[in-house]
């Protein structure tokens, strides 16, 4: 008997499946994919400038969204961060957050390594001054993701403000 193939969407449909009830920490899975993610991004110019223009074109459809609807989006919010889900409360929290949150981080995140770049990948160099230049970059790549960070934080505060405005709360 011959196998019959399965479609993406089964099995997608599938994993996710599996997934719920496994007892993995998704938060975790979840920053340890964007980290990566990151970092396969800044590796290509032409992948930079299309996430400056997608974070940018997303923030300004999340604020549009917002300014809309804000009473929608203020029951959205406060269901899902008040949400009685025994396992997937902090999930629903962390998901819900990311939407005003990762727009403006990819958008920083992006046009930092623009002007900043990384230099090429070369040898790992040993001697004396080695440990300088691997900290001048390490403290250059902490700089950007403390900027876009806090890109990201003062997004979401100045959007609570403008939604709980709004609301008239």
């Amino acid at each position: 008997m011959r196998a019959v193939p399965q479609s993406k969407t089964s099995r997608t449909f599938r994993s996710a499946v599996s997934r719920a009830f496994d007892k993995r920490d998704y938060v975790e899975d979840l920053a340890a994919n964007s980290q990566t993610g990151l970092a396969k991004l800044t590796q290509n110019r032409k992948w930079l400038l299309t996430a400056l223009g997608l974070g940018l074109l997303a923030t300004a459809v999340v604020w549009i969204v917002a300014l809309c609807f804000p009473y929608d989006v203020a029951d959205i919010y406060s269901l899902g961060v008040n949400s009685n889900l025994p396992r997937y409360g902090t999930l629903v929290t962390v998901l819900l957050m990311s939407v005003p949150f990762a727009p403006p981080f990819i958008s920083v995140f992006a046009l930092s390594h623009l002007i900043f770049p990384s230099p090429a990948p070369r040898e790992i160099a040993s001697g004396l001054m080695s440990t300088f230049e691997y900290r001048q970059k390490s403290s250059r790549q902490t700089l950007i993701f403390i900027v876009a960070g806090m890109a990201g934080a003062v997004n979401c505060l100045l959007l609570l403000i403008v939604v709980t405005t709004l609301n008239g709360h």
